[in-house]
């Protein structure tokens, strides 16, 4: 067996000497720092090259975020474990989302768990992925396997055996629901009920009963007690979509029952009592529904325990032909084809109602038209005009690059949604620091270039020579981005 080598970080002898003899017995050879700046000394090293890491979350000198993302840079390769207590999980899965493989919660109990996790990463990964795309798809989450959404269900699954709320934001159509099914069906909970509800599908003048339950002859019409959603979701997991529907009147009563357990049906007088996972979801800005005296901010803190976005469809146009496929065979029963030039027209258009939408065109494609193979003609009318129209900048996008045109959108809405955050926040221009300013967006430049120079690097393996030619830029201009010397 190949010998790893491993660099393991942690300012604390117990845990340097525990994973020591741990990983010596796989076996590897362990490469200890107790500090930032040892780890920085390391990775300058041209002779070190490490096959993973195990980096504890808060050292004395350094952050082990920054650490992750300069691992990875140094190493792309290198498959970095973050180490950290349960009070950090937020930042464990913001590690996560930064590239990190997976993260260990301190204090290391569970040793079969732990060198499940450890010989994930020491040995090949791939039917591992395979494994989890099967398991999502159980729950009707289908993705290519290069798509953002492995990441999001590999963080989904390693956070659905914790006893922590999840906020779950998408645009319409993205799949939130079928997410927090996935959620609740790894998670301990899986053998409890999973009660669903719409915010907004309800009139105000109902949802409390609806939530809490009433007792006869509490109002018209109550003419027998009934349960509510909080005691039919006992011991289970409670799906509030699109949260930022709710009334004002009725966060306020949600808030309790989140802090304490406890709720009281509409007419009552016993106090009842409720152990339930909530998952929430929503379309929503949240943050700016807060500044907007929308959306309570306590019931915002309270329900993002961890937050997941799953990202639109138009930003993961590599999922459009393996969600076609699946449901085309899931549909007849067999294989359906679906032609080339039908896939490359799916994959222009922008899907502002995400993967229900493209359910839908399907769905209605194959109603109107009883064919063995799907092709371009078939698709409506009015998607294939849209899909044609050139993009804003008049030129249509290559045929092999059907991702660049969503990619370019996406930067422009993101850029429109940061200039709109930052005026909004300004109450007068006299408080503005200029010169900040002007040097803090100078620096986001720098902060960009290199956050896409290590995902380039991560997907060529650190090849410098294949990602210079990826990008058209030189292996001299790669080393300025990530501020190296020489």
């Amino acid at each position: 067996m190949e010998r790893k080598r491993i660099l393991l970080v942690d300012d604390e002898t117990e845990v340097t000497t525990f994973f020591t003899y741990f990983l010596q017995r796989k076996p590897c050879e362990v490469v200890v720092a107790n500090t930032g700046k040892e780890v920085k000394r390391l990775l300058h090293d041209a002779s070190q090259r490490f096959h993973a890491a195990l980096v504890d979350l808060k050292l004395p000198d350094a952050d082990g975020l920054e650490l992750l993302r300069e691992i990875k840079a140094a190493h792309p390769a290198c498959e970095v474990l973050i180490m950290t207590g349960y009070s950090t999980i937020k930042s464990a899965v913001t590690a996560m989302q930064w590239g990190a493989k997976d993260y260990l919660e301190k204090p290391f109990d569970d040793l079969d768990s732990l060198e499940q996790v450890i010989d994930s990463v020491l040995s090949a990964e791939a039917k591992q992925k395979d494994d989890r795309s099967q398991e999502a798809a159980q729950y009707g989450i289908v993705y290519a396997a290069e798509s953002p959404m492995a990441q999001v269900t590999a963080i989904a699954k390693k956070l659905a055996k914790k006893a922590i709320h999840v906020l779950i934001e998408g645009e319409t159509g993205t799949g939130k629901e079928l997410l927090a099914r996935f959620l609740h069906g790894t998670s301990n909970r899986a053998q409890q009920p999973f009660i669903a509800f719409n915010c907004g599908a309800v009139p105000e003048s109902l949802l409390e009963s609806e939530l809490f339950g009433f007792e006869k002859g509490a109002f018209t019409g109550a003419i027998r007690s009934r349960k509510g959603l909080f005691e039919l979701a006992h011991n289970g997991t409670l799906f509030l979509d699109e949260i930022g529907e709710a009334p004002l009147s009725i966060q306020v009563k949600l808030l309790r029952t989140l802090e304490t357990g406890e709720f009281m049906r509409v007419g009552g007088e016993q106090v009842g009592q409720s152990n339930i996972r909530f998952i929430s979801a929503t379309n929503r800005n949240l943050e700016q529904e807060v500044e907007m005296n929308r959306f309570r901010s306590d019931l915002l803190y309270r329900l993002e325990g961890i937050k997941l976005a799953i990202p639109p469809l138009r930003e993961r146009t590599c999922d459009i032909p393996v969600i076609a496929r699946a449901y085309l065979q899931k549909r007849s029963g067999t294989p359906c084809e679906i032609e080339a030039d039908a896939l490359e027209l799916l994959q222009r258009y922008d899907w502002p109602g995400n993967v229900r939408q493209l359910i839908n065109v399907l769905n209605q494609t194959l109603a109107l038209h009883e064919c063995e193979r799907l092709r371009a003609e078939h698709l409506p009318a009015q998607l294939r005009e849209r899909a044609a129209q050139p993009n804003q900048h008049g030129q249509q996008p290559p045929a092999d690059q059907p991702q660049s045109r969503s990619i370019e959108q996406a930067i422009e809405r993101e850029c429109a949604r940061f200039v709109e955050s930052l005026t909004r926040h300004i109450q007068s221009v006299e408080a503005v620091d200029f010169d900040y300013l002007q040097k803090r967006i100078k620096l986001l430049e720098g902060e960009v270039g290199r956050a896409i120079i290590e995902k380039g690097l991560r997907e060529t393996n650190g090849d410098r020579q294949l990602l210079s030619k990826k990008l058209n830029i030189t292996k001299r201009t790669i080393r300025y981005i990530l501020n190296e010397k020489g």
